[in-house]
């Protein structure tokens, strides 16, 4: 059970619980700092002694520490001062499987994580130091899309007030970080650089709630900041403000499991720009990346209230993507797409999966105040499908600046407006028929100040609605 007060996260009472008890410096514990050692029995040693007194602070101060998993309990502060690394050790058997406590559509089996925590209260770890999961070490490059045998950063379930600052964090095997049915995350001033392998986000926060992303820099192979909700509790209670995101995929995300859906969401003051790195490792291998905002819920849960302003991005394939489907996948081996690591990790169609709501509804949405520039040639693009259009969605103040365009295929072939399959900007098999914005059933549609001004030899008109209710 859960040591620690209920509600919002945040309060100066939940302040004080996570402020230590005890205060001790790792080497009292025996770690050494030689970038050789693997310090996995003596930190964890550590780290249940301070649980056994109330909780307390761990401070890791100069040099490199190195670590296998480590499973973080309540009241634990871990500080990791500048010029200091944490880094992973480069060896498989010393990253642990751990299963989680909540079964999600990706959770019917263990994962491997490298710092874990399930069930706790009041987590904190800050400093100014580095997080270094060795993601990029040879032992780990399976080359395998979606491998159960790659290490999340860090993975916390069921967990209450967590609090991640002021920190650099590179090179996961896997996601950097995932929380799933999480009550109470505070993300900070973390500079994220996750180009290290295969599927490499930045930031997953799933079937959770009362959450606070702010002043991050994300750069990340895949998605940079995704919302998810493969659990059926939805995530909910949102603020992500002041970051900037580059990716090779998609910069602000959700799904694409959406289990329990998605409401009260907001989203402010983002730059979305070109990734730093000059490693290509997504499947795709796009440069400029997928999508700026990508917004889909595509799994039953329905998505409400969500507000995206003041934006601006450069470079992506598509602006915008706000896409309501039918996928309805209960576990990872019904997602419908390829996924070599499904048969790895043993997942089958039968195995214990998510309760489908089928909630098919996406409603609420307010985009406004948005600049996207050398963008192509992908148009924005709003569509739900067939009995169950998007509701009530503003587009206002938007301007784009096309530097890709389309071509007469992508004027005269119908798209694939099929709603089941995985959805993204190349789910229609074309660019589409307009350059500026191609919607397809929609309810309450609201377009203000929406300019979009094509590439040169662009073939197609500004707009396509097509099965439009006002």
């Amino acid at each position: 059970m859960i040591r620690g007060i209920s509600g919002f996260g945040f309060s100066l009472l939940a302040l004080s619980l996570i402020s230590p008890l005890v205060s001790k410096p790792v080497e009292d514990f025996g770690a050494i700092a030689d970038g050789k050692t693997d310090n996995r029995k003596v930190l964890q040693a550590a780290i249940d002694h301070l649980a056994e007194q109330g909780g307390g602070l761990l401070v890791f101060t100069n040099g490199t520490y190195l670590t296998g998993s480590l499973e973080l309990k309540s009241g634990l502060h871990l500080r990791i001062l500048p010029g200091t690394i944490l880094k992973a050790a480069e060896d498989p058997e010393s990253i642990r499987y751990f299963q989680s406590s909540v079964i999600s559509r990706l959770d019917v089996v263990p994962w491997k994580a490298w710092l874990f925590a399930d069930s706790q209260a009041n987590i904190r770890i800050d400093g100014g130091g580095l997080l270094d999961a060795s993601g990029d070490a040879a032992v780990f490059r399976d080359g395998v899309e979606n491998s159960p045998f790659r290490h999340y950063g860090l993975f916390m379930v069921n967990c209450e007030n967590t609090t991640v600052e002021d920190l650099s964090m590179r090179s996961s095997a896997f996601w950097m970080q995932r929380f799933l049915q999480c009550k109470g995350i505070q993300l900070s001033g973390l500079s994220i650089y996750n180009h290290a392998n295969k599927n490499n986000d930045g930031i997953d926060i799933d079937s959770s709630q009362d959450v606070i992303i702010s002043n991050c820099l994300v750069d990340s192979s895949d998605d940079a900041i995704v919302i998810k909700s493969n659990g059926e509790q939805p995530s909910r209670n949102i603020v992500i403000t002041n970051c900037i995101l580059a990716t090779h995929a998609s910069a602000l995300k959700t799904g694409t499991g959406s289990v329990g859906g998605f409401e009260n969401i907001t989203v402010s003051n983002i730059v979305i720009r070109r990734s730093s790195s000059p490693e290509m490792l997504h499947p795709l291998k796009v440069w400029q990346g997928l999508t700026g905002i990508d917004l889909i819920t595509t799994d039953g849960g329905p998505m409400r209230n969500i507000t995206i302003s003041n934006v601006i991005m450069e470079g992506v394939q598509n602006p915008i993507h706000v896409r309501l489907g039918n996928r309805l996948s209960g576990n990872v081996a019904r997602q419908g797409y390829g996924g070599d690591g499904d048969s790895l990790q043993g997942v089958q169609a039968s195995d214990k999966a998510t309760e489908l709501r089928k909630e098919i509804v996406m409603e609420g949405i307010t985009l406004s105040q948005i600049t996207a520039r050398n963008t192509g040639p992908w148009p924005i693009v709003i569509a739900g499908h067939e009995g169950h259009p998007v509701k009530d969605i503003t587009l206002r103040d938007i301007l784009l600046y096309q530097a890709v365009p389309g071509t007469r295929k992508d004027l005269d072939q119908d798209p694939n407006w099929q709603a089941s399959g995985y959805p993204g900007r190349g789910m229609y098999g074309t660019a589409l028929p307009a350059y500026g914005l191609v919607t397809n059933y929609t309810e309450g549609l609201v377009v203000e100040n929406v300019r979009a001004t094509p590439a040169p030899g662009d073939p197609r008109p500004a707009e396509l609605h097509l099965h439009r209710h006002e």
